[in-house]
């Protein structure tokens, strides 16, 4: 794979927002009862390429760089590396739009399970659930963001071709 400048940009620009997402409502960012409006952007992630993979990935990590939980949370960059790669692989295999609602969704239960237990294992004075309460507030959290708001952004941009102008190419096919 070769990365070009305007990947270089996507990958930024992807980061930077993601990051600034998460830090204009860290109360509502981390923690168990978690409403990660950032994770808004996952669902564009399939009009983006790769690109958008590995901007999601910056800014996850990134992002939990200025968790209250401390190092531990950068641990949760990999299974979101690994579910954007699939948000995104899977769109590109079957071309089906609804492939996202389905992924951002699988992303969501995998991150809470992360998430969950993270949260239950190294901050448990912040718990007033069980783990499967952590877990499904973390995963439902996620899931409301990247499907309720970000599914109709992935459908208007996509439709709108704005990507396909601005990337040259049909990144997204």
């Amino acid at each position: 794979m070769k990365i070009q400048t305007k990947d270089l940009a996507i990958i930024s620009l992807y980061g930077a927002l993601y990051v600034s997402m998460v830090m204009f409502l860290p109360a509502i960012s981390y923690g168990a009862v978690q409403f990660r409006v950032a994770n808004t952007l996952l669902a564009v992630v399939p009009l983006l390429g790769i690109a958008g993979v590995l901007g999601h990935t910056l800014g996850v990590f990134v992002a939990n760089i200025f968790s209250p939980f401390g190092p531990i949370d950068l641990l949760n960059t990999i299974p979101s590396f690994v579910m954007t790669f699939v948000v995104y692989y899977i769109y590109k295999r079957t071309k089906k739009d609804s492939t996202v609602i389905g992924t951002c969704i699988a992303y969501s239960v995998v991150l809470g399970v992360t998430v969950g237990w993270m949260l239950n294992y190294y901050a448990p004075e912040l718990q007033r659930e069980p783990l499967i309460g952590t877990i499904a507030y973390v995963a439902l959290g996620n899931s409301l963001v990247s499907v309720l708001v970000g599914w109709p952004v992935f459908k208007i941009l996509k439709r709108s071709g704005v990507f396909d102008a601005w990337l040259g190419e049909k990144k997204h096919e």
